[in-house]
């Protein structure tokens, strides 16, 4: 099996960062191929670099899907999953996504932890989103600046287990999210230290794609997930333009 795993912001260290927790949690028999965003931010952080993310998604998945078996999309708040879904005939699942949905299977209160507030907003939009929102008791993000956020998952470890304890003892969470892909691997490397299951969504995604791909379910052939209809474009990338006019 080979699973593109696809970072839509601009920075190889963050996707680097990403696919070594994806790797960790994989199946043996799961290759992980992960690919960079070639325009966009830093990293992303708001609803505005969210829209650029969910162009670049489209743009990555146009050029690198043929020839694998499933997709993760690994910018945490799901830009451009819906739209991935509808492109594929492979199984497509965002990082927020898996996570909202293994935190309900696990207790029926959950928290997001993450770094900043802009992002804790744009997570609790996403969960409404994907219609998860229900259980969704807290949205905690750290008071500690982000000075660099290539060393975020070691720089600020500390901060966000004090917020991982402080959702169980003050909001009663039964699961904790460990929210944004600069934090990946926190959610394995705290568990020890915390009283509820700590969820990381990239770990959650590359075993729920492993999941979708093995059921080899049909591609929808109608409805609002079907290939839609070619037309003409202008402006795009050679393989997105492609893409949209029925090329490929």
């Amino acid at each position: 099996m080979r699973t593109l795993f696809v970072n839509p912001n601009i920075t190889p260290e963050i996707t680097a960062h990403m696919a070594a927790e994806a790797r960790r949690a994989a199946s043996p028999h799961n290759e992980i191929v992960p690919v960079t965003g070639s325009f966009g931010a830093l990293y992303i952080a708001n609803r505005i670099e969210a829209a650029l993310a969910a162009h670049a998604v489209l743009d990555l998945l146009a050029e690198h899907a043929q020839g694998h078996d499933a997709v993760v999309v690994s910018a945490f708040g799901d830009p451009g999953v819906w739209a991935a879904k509808e492109m594929l005939d492979i199984p497509v699942i965002g990082v927020s996504e898996a996570a909202f949905h293994v935190a309900r299977m696990l207790g029926r209160r959950y928290a997001i932890v993450c770094m900043t507030p802009r992002l804790r907003t744009w997570y609790v939009e996403c969960a409404h989103e994907h219609g998860l929102a229900d259980g969704l008791v807290a949205a905690r993000y750290l008071p500690t600046p982000v000075d660099d956020v290539t060393r975020a998952a070691q720089d600020l470890s500390d901060a966000v287990l004090d917020q991982c304890r402080a959702a169980v003892e003050e909001d009663e969470a039964e699961v904790v999210i460990i929210g944004g892909g600069p934090l990946a691997g926190l959610a394995h490397r705290l568990a020890p230290h915390v009283s509820v299951p700590l969820v990381d969504g990239i770990a959650c995604a590359v075993r729920l794609v492993e999941a979708l791909a093995g059921l080899g379910l049909a591609a929808p052939r109608s409805g609002s997930f079907a290939r839609p209809e070619p037309k003409p474009s202008k402006g795009l990338s050679p393989h997105l333009a492609a893409f949209i006019e029925g090329k490929t």
